[in-house]
């Protein structure tokens, strides 16, 4: 039964997620005393306030270093590939769960249709199951996966064909496809998230700084004036 109960909490956090971000993570208006949840920082107790900032620089340095860094991308992906294992695993155990609860140990399917209808949903399709699991493959790819996250940030059109999906996920099927439904609202999550990438990496996943041609012309007439 833990598994069931896990799967209805999942579903639930990934529902409430907007609001979340909404009342703790986005900066309200600057007369607001309560900005976002990085305001902790500057709380009068002293281990709140570290351990609140050292997330808060945590967070920004992950997010900069996206920008322009494919090592940090990649670190990103993976922990969105790492969510969608985690929820394709509590996934299969809930419906095996499911499962032992309408099937006897004597082979004998329970007769109470009460039992069997709530327990329905968390049956999720074979289908479903192998496409996530193809899915997740996909994503291993940095290079697929980056572009997928870049296309779905870059256009609107996409990201509406990509949220109807998942309102249908939710009607067909009587509960069986959420699990797709699931791995979608993931993905445009993620692609929300992660910035686009604005500089070129080094061969390393560094960072390559370009001088600008006019910036060394003004430095070498600086230096020329000084001496």
């Amino acid at each position: 039964m833990v598994y069931l109960y896990l799967k209805i909490a999942l579903a639930v956090i990934l529902s409430a997620m907007p609001f979340i971000f909404v009342g703790l993570v986005k900066p309200k208006a600057k007369k607001s005393r309560w900005k976002n949840i990085f305001t902790l920082t500057k709380i009068n107790s002293q281990w709140v306030a570290n351990v609140t900032e050292k997330i808060r620089k945590f967070i920004v340095r992950i997010y900069e270093s996206m920008k322009h860094s494919d090592n940090a991308r990649k670190f990103f992906i993976m922990i969105l590939i790492i969510t969608m294992i985690l929820f394709q695993w509590i996934d299969s155990e809930a419906a095996h769960t499911a499962v032992r609860k309408i099937v006897l140990p004597n082979g004998q399917i329970i007769k109470s249709t009460s039992v069997v209808t709530g327990l329905f949903p968390f049956l999720t399709s074979p289908i479903i199951t192998v496409l996530a699991m193809l899915y997740t493959l996909f994503m291993f790819k940095y290079k697929w996966a980056n572009a997928l996250l870049v296309k779905i940030k870059k256009s609107i059109k996409l990201t509406i064909f990509l949220c109807v999906l998942i309102i249908i996920s939710m009607i067909v099927g009587k509960g069986r496809f959420f699990l797709a439904g699931e791995l979608i609202f993931l993905t445009i999550a993620w692609a929300m998230m992660m910035p686009l990438k604005t500089g070129k990496t080094g061969p390393n996943g560094g960072i390559k700084i370009k001088k600008e041609k006019s910036r060394r012309i003004d430095d070498f007439t600086t230096e020329k004036k000084v001496a």
